[in-house]
């Protein structure tokens, strides 16, 4: 599937439950969306701004490597993504492994 379909699906899913929680790590509020980045309140931090080619990049890796999706939010590092990796690890959960393999 498109990978700007699936960040749709995320972002939608996250919009409708207002908070993505991960068992075992901290949670991640939405606050908002602009034209290229979703706004997230972290349970242990400050506000961040997560932007879309941030999540892209995630799906395109999970769809890649259907191994990662199991693996903890470091592994993304390897794929450019840093200082939002825990968000961003936390949003690519609200959908299943099955969703990145169609």
């Amino acid at each position: 599937m498109d990978s700007k379909i699936l960040l749709g699906k995320i972002l939608q899913r996250f919009s409708d439950k207002r908070v993505v929680k991960i068992e075992d790590y901290n949670s991640f509020g939405y606050l908002k969306e602009t034209g290229n980045a979703v706004f997230v309140s972290r349970e242990a931090g400050q506000d961040t701004r997560v932007p879309f080619d941030k999540i892209l990049t995630g799906i395109e890796a999970y769809q890649t490597n259907p191994d990662l999706y199991n693996s903890g939010p470091a592994e993304l590092r390897s794929f450019g993504i840093t200082h939002v990796t825990s968000p961003v690890w936390s949003l690519l959960h609200l959908l299943t492994m099955q969703e990145y393999s169609h």
